[in-house]
């Protein structure tokens, strides 16, 4: 199996460990956004034996991101009835474009 090692790097390029994930995570999206590496294709490619070299996956392969992606996870909390999950729409708008979501 696949997972994830997630590390925070400060402005002088010290890495600072954060967490181990054993399995794909929710944001693999944003990372195969930006390295152009579809994540679960790999994940299954190396579960059905293949190397990392074998399916192109070398430090030196990857390339380095050239763009930013952030994904956000939106939660509301109504007030009125004891802060019990709540619904309804999440607009937003740069520019010209906009997305809907429903939640």
């Amino acid at each position: 199996n696949a997972g994830s090692v997630e590390f925070l790097v400060d402005k002088d390029g010290n890495h600072y460990f954060m967490e181990v994930n054993p399995r794909v995570q929710v944001e693999h999206t944003i990372t195969e956004e930006i390295t152009g590496i579809d994540i679960v294709q790999s994940q299954i490619l190396i579960a059905s034996g293949k190397t990392l070299p074998e399916i192109g996956l070398t430090q030196d392969s990857i390339p380095e991101p050239t763009m930013y992606a952030m994904q956000c996870r939106v939660t509301t909390e109504n007030p009125a009835h004891d802060f019990s999950p709540d619904a309804g729409r999440v607009w937003h708008s740069i520019g010209r474009r906009t997305w809907i979501s429903w939640c």
